[in-house]
């Protein structure tokens, strides 16, 4: 009896210590809270299904609302600054073209696939020819950053 229940209390101590705790998240597009001393009203768009019960005064709605939100925008990094890749894809050779008065204070970096870095260089003109013969073919990326701020990122398909 005591094998047993010694049994029981390790697969008890077991199953809290695996537990988790997650918080709710959710991804959408807008939302937002608003109450004052007669209702409160959650809103959000981008949940699949939700329902509301009710029963009395007790309103249980099914999905969740956030009571703070962090706004993700994509912005162009450096708008001054104008920059192509051409051709992509490539099998020799690619012509990084960046329009800044501050090329010399720029470096592009290759990497490849898995995050490797292969070349490091500084800019020496506002086109750089760089050489993509000795690389196997796949996917790298170019990033190019000025004072170690990251400016602008290429993907490049070598073929």
């Amino acid at each position: 009896m005591k094998r047993l229940g010694l049994l029981v209390i390790g697969i008890a101590m077991t199953n809290l210590a695996m537990s988790q705790t997650a918080s709710p998240e959710l991804v959408s597009s807008a939302g937002d809270s608003f109450n004052n001393t007669s209702y409160q009203l959650d809103w959000s768009i981008g949940e699949c299904i939700t329902t509301t019960h009710t029963a009395g005064d007790y309103v249980l709605t099914q999905g969740f609302h956030q009571d703070s939100y962090v706004i993700t925008a994509v912005e162009d990094l450096r708008a001054d600054i104008d920059m192509s890749v051409y051709p992509n894809p490539t099998t020799d050779f690619i012509s990084l073209k960046v329009e800044s008065s501050k090329v010399e204070a720029m470096q592009y970096t290759i990497t490849d696939f898995t995050g490797r870095v292969l070349q490091i260089e500084n800019f020496a003109d506002d086109i750089e020819q760089i050489n993509f013969s000795n690389y196997a073919v796949g996917t790298y990326f170019i990033t190019v950053s000025e004072n170690n701020q990251l400016i602008k990122s290429f993907k490049i398909i070598k073929n």
